[in-house]
């Protein structure tokens, strides 16, 4: 990545790789992830993309989860598919897939169109950006292994709206969410990763924040005290959005099997000003592909204010079989 992709400003054209030349390399990654929830049900879901446009695939898929049950085969629904054919005229943001899913451009950097289309599940959604989106571009991250994800990354705040069908019930949905775009190349699977995480919270449009972190120690066993520092991010206080240049998140409390219960951020940005949020995580879905990773509906108290959120808890795979067959009484 050159000086000028690290300081440049996301641009309308960023939302499209039409516009950017890539290398042959099948392992160049085009990858964007929309979330939503319904927190008065203690529901969370996400809409994922892994684009490998040198491939001609696309490895998709969507999930939705409640308080009762942790895993793909007993949350709310989940599906995912790895081998999408890739359409002619397929974009990072205007897809038909051959699972259901869909996404329609409206508006660059702003307005999206998500849909799916399934048997047991449907979702017709509108996710709408709260503001430009910072270039993050791993800048914080250089020693915590995060490049390896891609040279460009950009994530973002907004609204969602529409609905969720499952099961023949229809679910609103109106809520403050994330999405992100990834761009560049992600090679084949990943070893030794770092634990951390990642968490983000919304209050209001003057108060909300997004933001990556890293345990010091990879290695380090689930039971140990987690206080992870942080990679890349941003946060809204005021109303004015700065880039995250320091703090740390804290694991309060944890579940045997190595879920948060309770997670305290203190970040420093580079405004000079400090924000305080504290979460309590209302579910949790096991998620497994780049890391192992606990993915957590979170209510936030941001500053004083409350708000809602996520927390995303990361551990290597490696550590979390070691944990969890221990707490099963396994002998190797």
């Amino acid at each position: 990545m050159t000086t000028a992709d690290r300081t440049r400003e996301i641009v309308p054209e960023d939302d499209s790789w039409a516009h950017h030349p890539r290398p042959e390399d099948p392992f160049w990654n085009e990858s964007g992830l929309f979330t939503f929830m319904v927190p008065e049900l203690d529901i969370n879901g996400y809409f994922y993309v892994w684009h490998r446009p040198n491939m001609k695939l696309t490895s998709a898929g969507v999930a939705l989860w409640d308080a009762v049950g942790t895993e793909t085969h007993n949350c709310l629904f989940s599906e995912w598919y790895h081998f999408n054919p890739m359409a002619p005229d397929t974009d990072m943001f205007n897809f038909r897939l051959g699972n259901g899913m869909s996404c329609e451009l409206l508006e660059p950097l702003k307005r999206y169109k998500l849909g799916y289309a399934g048997d047991e599940m449907q979702l017709d959604l509108l996710w709408e950006g709260a503001y430009h989106p910072p270039n993050l571009h791993y800048s914080n991250s250089d020693a915590d292994g995060f490049e390896v994800w891609g040279s460009v990354h950009y994530e973002q705040l907004g609204s969602v709206t529409g609905t969720i069908t499952l099961r023949g019930e229809t679910i609103p949905v109106d809520c403050h969410a994330f999405r992100d775009h990834s761009r560049g190349l992600r090679p084949g699977p990943a070893r030794n990763q770092s634990g951390g995480g990642f968490d983000y919270g919304w209050a209001s449009e003057r108060t909300s924040f997004a933001v990556t972190s890293a345990r010091p120690d990879p290695t380090a066993p689930v039971t140990a005290s987690s206080v992870d520092r942080i990679g890349y991010g941003h946060f809204v206080q005021d109303g004015k959005l700065g880039q995250i240049t320091g703090g740390r998140r804290v694991v309060l409390e944890r579940e045997p099997d190595g879920r948060p219960r309770r997670v305290e951020l203190l970040l420093e940005d580079e405004h000079g000003r400090e924000m305080r949020a504290v979460s309590r995580v209302r579910n949790c879905l096991k998620w497994h592909s780049l890391w192992h990773m606990q993915w957590c509906l979170a209510e936030w108290e941001i500053d004083g204010e409350h708000g809602w959120g996520e927390n995303q808890d990361w551990f290597d795979i490696n550590v979390i079989r070691r944990h969890q067959r221990e707490n099963l009484g396994a002998a190797r």
